[in-house]
């Protein structure tokens, strides 16, 4: 069961009671991510994240993590789009403990001159990590065919440009503007209490200055004929992804999305999956993916395949959109699909952790927090003739992306590009 409270300074708490659970987690969610930042401080959000985890006025870096991990928690945070989450998870006596840390980071960072610059080196090699990981990296080019020009187009870690001009000044700013009551989410899940957990959210969140929400800049789509981004490089393997714009959290079909996710490439049962890799033995992972914004979307196929073979898995690929979108999926298919959302669904929230990410999803971006029971039916009412009207809507020419990593000369490139349309 779920309650959700606002507090009169603006900030939210929602609690999940989990009984018989010898954990808690809990989760402080901040309104802001890449979609809230200027293009010169790119990554900002993400370098806020990682310096308060660098000591406050009360704590320094090693007593935050020992305090922590001393009583065999876990102790994480991670940047989003939309969102900057810090979490622990530890044995429920220590609720207040956990408050108190993650209430000590948001509010009294110290934010010290030698850690910004060993924490910019860090974050610098992070994304050189990334650049170097192909099957990553492909992912960052296809966002920016999707939304050119635009915060949701650039990495969330930025630019080594832009995170090695990030002045003290730029975060102290950042970090003022963002972090107060209105853009806070305090997320508890396990057998808890809801009234203690309000108690104790209170006292060590007892900041009264109230201000509006933020707000980011709505995303564009403009795009009118298929799109590429295909990159020569001596690897072992092409790797790339398939990009289609999709649907918002907050749109009433998601649901149909997510089923035809599951039918298309989610899992080992999947279309993509048994065509690719089960019957020609093209690559050893194939998988597509919906994910959702607030206003925006995304629909995803990521494979990597020996280099030659690359546009015949593309043509097999393709072929597969074009089956779905052509006839109806099997009734057999679809209720394997909604078995596997339930099954995993439910699975998923035996965990207080992986709880409290769900819920603080819903509870930030939705301002509610949908039922098991209402998402289960919302699953069972989805028909035959709505996963082909979602695909027919989602999977477009006008509106297919390409990126690709690999070995790929002139000749195969237009090899490719040739065959690419729907």
């Amino acid at each position: 069961m779920h309650e959700l409270v606002k507090f009169t300074n603006g900030m939210k708490l929602v609690t999940a009671g989990m009984p018989f659970r010898d954990s808690v987690a809990v989760g402080i969610w901040v309104k802001v991510g890449g979609r809230y930042e200027k293009e010169r401080i790119s990554g900002i959000s993400h370098f806020v994240e990682h310096l308060l985890f660098k000591g406050t006025r009360k704590r320094s870096a090693r007593d935050l993590k020992e305090a922590v991990e001393g009583l065999g928690g876990v102790f994480n945070a991670f940047t989003s789009e939309e969102a900057t989450c810090y979490f622990i998870k530890i044995v429920r006596k220590h609720l207040a403990l956990a408050l108190d840390i993650l209430s000590d980071m948001v509010h009294e960072p110290l934010f010290r001159k030698e850690d910004i610059e060993r924490e910019r080196s860090v974050i610098i090699e992070e994304l050189r990590m990334y650049r170097d990981l192909p099957s990553h990296y492909v992912h960052e080019l296809v966002n920016e065919l999707l939304w050119p020009d635009q915060p949701l187009g650039r990495a969330l870690v930025g630019s080594e440009e832009t995170v090695g001009s990030i002045s003290r000044s730029d975060i102290v700013k950042f970090k003022d503007a963002f972090y107060h009551p209105s853009n806070l989410l305090a997320v508890i899940c396990g057998e808890i209490d809801h009234d203690e957990a309000f108690r104790q959210t209170a006292r060590f969140f007892p900041e009264t200055t109230k201000r509006k929400p933020s707000q980011f800049e709505r995303s564009r789509v403009r795009q009118t004929k298929p799109q590429f981004d295909i990159r020569d490089k001596d690897t072992e393997q092409t790797h790339f992804v398939i990009g289609f714009h999709g649907l918002s959290r907050c749109d009433e079909h998601r649901f149909q999305l997510g089923l035809l996710n599951i039918i298309l490439g989610a899992n080992m049962s999947s279309r993509l999956y048994e065509e690719v890799r089960e019957k020609h033995g093209l690559a050893y992972e194939i998988r597509s993916h919906a994910g959702y914004h607030q206003d925006t979307g995304y629909f995803t196929i990521s494979a990597g395949v020996e280099p030659r073979k690359t546009p015949f898995a593309m043509r097999l690929i393709l072929k597969e959109l074009v089956k779905i979108k052509s006839a109806l999926v099997t009734k057999d298919e679809l209720q394997r699909a909604k078995d596997y959302f339930i099954g995993q669904f439910y699975l998923m929230l035996e965990d207080t952790l992986d709880n409290m990410l769900w819920v603080g999803e819903r509870a930030m971006y939705l301002g509610k927090v949908p039922t098991h029971e209402e998402i289960r039916r919302e699953i069972e009412r989805v028909t035959l003739e709505d996963i082909q009207q979602m695909a027919e809507a989602v999977l477009r020419s006008n509106h297919m992306n390409m990126a690709l990593i690999g070995p790929v000369k002139d000749k195969l490139k237009t090899e490719i590009v040739k065959d690419f349309h729907l």
